[in-house]
């Protein structure tokens, strides 16, 4: 319904028709229905168009983080370059360029969930002291050494255990958020190589046009398919915080 509200109310449509309305009072009858059917043909015409079918991108998640957002901030400016030297592409080279401007803008959605995911562990290390932690496993192995009852020493072994797993999961949970870092750091990288390459194929032949062409976008698609093995190795590794 949504749809067909935006075709009928484009303007050029409601141009049609109010022309329709207009000639058929004030010129000639035959104008009406005539104008009516070039309106609904319109209609129907931009109802078909998939920019009005397609359901709406979901929000991007808010990036609080000063680091993960200066970051994205940069990935964003090097895909509006990506996009403003593929503007002005003309014949096959758009249709190709359209293609690669696609898979940009997929790798700056998939950078922003990876920065999400980031500050979700940045927050826990912040909120988590791993020194803490370190002299905690230290006081526990003196209390160990010096405790001569086997249940006493039981519990403590096994609260060192379970402190011994937490700084484990401390250490795998920092090492992820260095992982993201570089991560967003080469996604950045990978838009300005696709600038260049978008330069130099605005001035290649048709059969380096193709070649190159498919080469980049072979490049970003096995990029974000890096990702989203990263993204699901993060969903595992964050469950719970």
């Amino acid at each position: 319904m949504n749809a067909l509200r935006a075709a009928a109310l484009q303007p050029l449509n409601l141009f049609v028709l109010a022309a329709a309305i207009f000639g058929g009072l004030s010129i000639a009858i035959w104008w009406l229905p005539i104008g009516i059917v070039v309106y609904l043909v319109a209609t129907w015409l931009a109802l078909r168009d998939p920019l009005l079918t397609a359901p709406p991108p979901p929000p991007r998640p808010r990036i609080t983080s000063p680091a993960l957002r200066t970051a994205i901030n940069e990935i964003e400016r090097s895909q509006r370059e990506v996009e403003r030297a593929a503007s002005a592409a003309q014949g096959p080279l758009a249709g190709l360029l359209g293609n690669i401007i696609n898979q940009t803008r997929d790798l700056v959605a998939e950078a922003y969930v990876l920065a999400d995911k980031g500050q979700v562990i940045e927050r826990y290390l912040v909120t988590n002291d791993f020194q803490r932690l370190a002299q905690q496993l230290t006081q526990l192995d003196w209390q160990i050494s010096a405790t001569i009852d086997p249940f006493t020493r039981q519990q403590l072994e096994e609260r060192r255990q379970a402190l011994r797993a937490q700084q484990q999961h401390f250490q795998d949970l920092s090492q992820y958020f260095n992982r993201i870092q570089a991560q967003l750091a080469n996604i950045d990288a990978s838009l300005d190589t696709t600038l260049a390459e978008i330069i130099r194929l605005k001035t290649a032949d048709a059969v380096a046009m193709a070649s190159s062409g498919g080469a980049v976008q072979q490049r970003l698609a096995d990029l974000r398919s890096d990702m989203e093995v990263f993204r699901k190795v993060l969903d595992t590794a964050i469950t719970g915080l």
